[in-house]
């Protein structure tokens, strides 16, 4: 029984150390309070790149399923959780980027929310040693991207071009003159 308890003591250890418990954290979100965020971290869970989460968000697509971690912004406009909370995803070694994207709503699926990407100054890289036991990305203070009304975009707003129906109008009425015209000579 004492070899089997070594046995598992041992395995687990090489477990922690095979990979690395995920921490994320984002501050100067105030003005979003309350209202929900997605992490994402770039090859895992189908998030390929910023454009196609960006192209989902834009068709109203729920990227839940996509996001390595979510939450609601607290009070003080941070979103984070701690690399070393129990149940939180893991990575393996290697080289990993990350970002956030923050609704204006508590719930982004209502159709009438907005987001905005928001990843510091490019997106978050990290570097994972097979030894490293906990890696946090830090977002860093967001304020000035969330403050900027052009870093906002609507959430199913995409569609493609609507033709302008004066266009449209224009080309039957002039379609409609030359059938007039052929049908007096």
């Amino acid at each position: 029984m004492k070899k089997l308890l070594v046995f598992a003591a041992c395995a687990m250890l090489a477990a922690v150390t095979q990979a690395a418990a995920v921490g994320w954290s984002l501050a100067g979100a105030s003005n979003y309070a309350n209202d929900a965020y997605q992490f994402f971290v770039i090859g895992q869970k189908g998030a390929t790149d910023i454009a196609t989460i960006t192209a989902l968000l834009d068709a109203g697509t729920d990227t839940s399923s996509y996001a390595f971690g979510s939450g609601t912004i607290a009070a003080n406009g941070a979103a984070n959780v701690s690399a070393t909370a129990v149940g939180q995803p893991t990575l393996d070694a290697g080289t990993y980027t990350g970002f956030f994207v923050v609704f204006d709503s508590a719930s982004p699926a209502s159709g009438s929310a907005n987001y905005a990407v928001v990843s510091g100054a490019a997106t978050l890289t990290k570097t994972i040693a097979a030894t490293t036991a906990q890696v946090a990305f830090a977002g860093g203070n967001a304020s000035s991207i969330l403050n900027n009304a052009d870093n906002w975009k609507s959430f199913g707003a995409g569609g493609g071009d609507i033709p302008e129906p004066t266009s449209g109008l224009l080309l039957l009425v002039g379609a409609g003159m030359l059938a007039l015209r052929r049908k007096q000579k």
